[in-house]
């Protein structure tokens, strides 16, 4: 990114000079795979600039000479006991391990000038951009510093939002690496709010010396342990009477309302029995768009959405009428059955003659 600010120099005229400075603001590269939690490293593409640079060691080209390490003025590097200059230079693992071992070091290097293995060591990882390398490198073996997140807590339910993430592996079976980006697979309105359900989250690096990264939503910490949050149905009113019953499969649904109905809430499954033969179940499910949740029935084989007006259903239209503070289901019913102006009707079992109908279709 390229800015460029005016000065003007009053003197014997106005002077205009143009200033212009290159700022590069560049990410910590990906993990390309897992992040080892033994040592906390992962592999990824990195580069540095001799700013960066802690330590290079170098294997000589020709005889037995042990291998050097120098820093980036030239001057001998003073590495840990534990670690082995020859033994950097032999592999990729070699210098991993001398990165390890290293208090400083955040990433390695490991390539090759001409015929000989270089190992360095550098203080983080760095992209190309940021460390102003002109070309790829097509044979560096790099890795850095890595953490990971806990894993997510799935919670299971049919309007409950679950993450997918970028990573491999899912987030919730497998700690996710730091820069892990998960989006949910549902969204929905909440207590009236649109942006309830956060459009992404990410694993970001541990703050104050934690070993743990932390799930956050831009800057605001999340909670990992209640991430599949249930998005809610509207209650819907079921008015007792003759000709319906309602049986849920929660003890704790369904509940009286102020006028002596059935009420449900969506967290569970109920069924709305119209004469004691005809058997329609009622749920809350997503939309087909996945953007919200709506109430839906099955009535002649066919999964039918309420409309989102809906805050009645009955066997009988005019039995949700009966209550002004309700809109009884209006939504069309399939082609099997013949609909009225209240809830759905079915053609009677051979075996037994519902005495009433039900006379609307949502």
């Amino acid at each position: 990114v390229e800015v460029c600010s005016l000065k003007m120099l009053r003197t014997l005229g106005v002077l205009v000079v143009l200033a212009c400075s290159s700022i590069y603001v560049s990410a910590v590269p990906k993990c390309m795979g897992s992040c080892d939690t033994k040592d906390f490293m992962c592999s990824s593409t990195c580069y540095t600039n001799s700013e960066n640079l802690l330590c290079s060691c170098e294997d000589p080209p020709f005889g037995d000479d042990p291998a050097k390490c120098k820093d980036a003025e030239g001057n001998d590097c003073a590495l840990q006991p534990e670690v082995d200059p020859t033994a950097a230079v032999e592999n990729e693992d070699g210098c991993k391990a001398a990165c390890v071992a290293s208090s400083d070091c955040g990433a390695y290097i490991f390539d090759q000038i001409l015929t000989a293995n270089r190992c360095r060591l550098i203080k983080e990882c760095q992209s190309q951009q940021e460390a102003a390398v002109p070309t790829p490198c097509t044979d560096c073996l790099s890795g850095r510093n890595c953490h990971t997140c806990p894993q997510l807590t799935y919670t299971a339910g049919a309007t409950n939002i679950h993450w997918i993430c970028d990573s491999s592996g899912d987030a919730y079976n497998n700690e996710a690496v730091e820069g892990t980006k998960c989006t949910p697979t549902h969204r929905c309105q909440i207590d009236g709010d649109d942006e309830a359900i956060p459009a992404e989250i990410e694993c970001k690096s541990p703050e104050g010396g934690s070993d743990m990264g932390t799930w956050s939503v831009g800057d605001t910490p999340f909670d990992e342990k209640n991430c599949d949050t249930q998005c809610p149905c509207s209650k819907i009113t079921i008015p007792k009477s003759e000709d319906t019953n309602l049986f849920c499969d929660s003890a704790e649904q369904p509940v009286d309302d102020a006028n002596g109905n059935w009420e449900i809430d969506g967290s569970t499954t109920c069924d709305v029995v119209c004469d004691g033969q005809i058997f329609i179940p009622i749920s809350c499910k997503f939309n087909k768009e996945g953007t919200d949740t709506a109430w839906h029935i099955t009535y002649g084989g066919q999964d039918i959405i309420l409309d989102d007006e809906t805050t009645c259903f009955s066997c009988s239209g005019s039995n949700c009428e009966e209550d002004p503070n309700t809109t009884a289901a209006t939504t069309k019913a399939p082609t099997t059955a013949t609909p009225t102006t209240a809830t759905p009707t079915t053609p009677a079992p051979t075996t037994a003659a519902p005495t009433t109908a039900p006379k609307d279709k949502p």
